[in-house]
């Protein structure tokens, strides 16, 4: 064979491998990669949810997205996220909204004391006037809620038991969110902000001796290890926060209406019939680890919700309506809310 005809064997070679990738990469177009991260503890109920979700997704999309997963602020500290989720660097997370509140003041009413009475009631946000400029708040800043959940918490403490605003006075607390600082500062206590992720090492060098903190995250994070008591949430509880999962709205964009179709049916699915029983579950968790550990536990009365809920209206319901624009209306919208 003379090399001309060598070098034009060797072109068609090349031409016949291209066309062949080129309808390859048609038929079979690479998986898009998503990726997922949180704070949480593997194990933990809300990373249990995203990888539920991303398993729920594949059913329906096969190998058309692959979903990996990033728990416990490895790829991403905690209030890092939304910035790379507005960025688009992030694609989904499992985020509690009112770590958004140092930007987007009006997310504090995600984590407002006592403006939740009820899982039930926190749940049918979604639907409410008041969920619905929670939401075009987050899209008009690059976020989109795909599934909506909520935790509810407790209160815990390694040298007394909380179970009034008083009984706050002197300890060095752990609040998780603004407008419960503002409350407990009012109520004496001197405030630490930190995630949730933090709240051992904290109380087990002396930082902290009281903190509030979700159901979920008093067990992931072993904190009945540094605690000896706990006002535990079962009627009632001040404490509840919104903690859904979330998607870039830069990723939500480049999703085919298939995709977008299959993970909004997914989120629908969920949100009906997966969140509330499966984190519910959790304060059953709570109760049985911290009693195995010698906890001393507090189940909070109708008489001292009552008494909570007084006081943070005259705190942190007052500050919010004063310091956060279209606050009042907020306010009034999830009061509504709970009727």
């Amino acid at each position: 064979m003379s090399s001309a005809n060598g070098r034009m064997a060797k072109i068609l070679l090349v031409v016949v491998i291209t066309a062949l990738f080129v309808a390859w990469s048609t038929v079979c177009p690479a998986a898009m990669r998503l990726k997922v991260s949180h704070q949480f503890a593997e194990g933990d109920v809300r990373d249990v949810m995203a990888k539920v979700f991303g398993e729920k997704v594949a059913q329906k999309l096969g190998k058309e997205v692959e979903f990996r997963y990033y728990p416990a602020s490895s790829l991403y500290k905690a209030k890092e996220q939304w910035d790379a989720l507005k960025q688009g660097v992030l694609d989904l997370s499992v985020y509690p909204l009112d770590y958004a509140a140092g930007k987007h003041p009006e997310l504090s009413i995600t984590l407002l004391p006592c403006s939740v009475s009820s899982m039930k009631q926190a749940m049918s946000w979604r639907n409410k006037p008041i969920g619905q400029r929670i939401q075009k708040l987050c899209e008009d800043n690059g976020v989109k809620i795909l599934i909506w959940a909520w935790l509810d918490g407790g209160i815990g403490c390694a040298t007394r038991q909380i179970r009034l605003p008083e009984d706050a006075r002197g300890l060095a607390m752990r609040a998780a969110g603004k407008k419960f600082e503002f409350m407990l500062k009012e109520a004496g206590a001197s405030i630490t902000s930190m995630p949730s992720s933090e709240i051992y090492h904290a109380l087990s060098t002396g930082v902290l001796n009281a903190c509030l903190t979700s159901s979920s995250s008093f067990v992931s994070y072993r904190l009945y290890e540094q605690l000896k008591f706990m006002n535990a949430p079962r009627d009632y509880a001040i404490w509840y926060m919104a903690e859904p999962l979330v998607i870039s709205m830069k990723t939500w964009n480049r999703l085919s209406e298939k995709q977008k179709k299959a993970f909004e049916e997914v989120a629908a699915e969920m949100e009906k019939d997966w969140v509330v029983p499966n984190f519910s579950k959790d304060n059953e968790a709570l109760v049985s680890e911290f009693t195995k550990a010698g906890v001393q536990l507090h189940y909070m009365t109708k008489e001292e919700f009552q008494q909570w809920t007084e006081f943070a209206k005259k705190t942190a319901w007052k500050n919010y309506e004063e310091t956060v624009p279209n606050g009042k209306e907020l306010l009034d919208l999830a009061v509504k809310a709970m009727e």
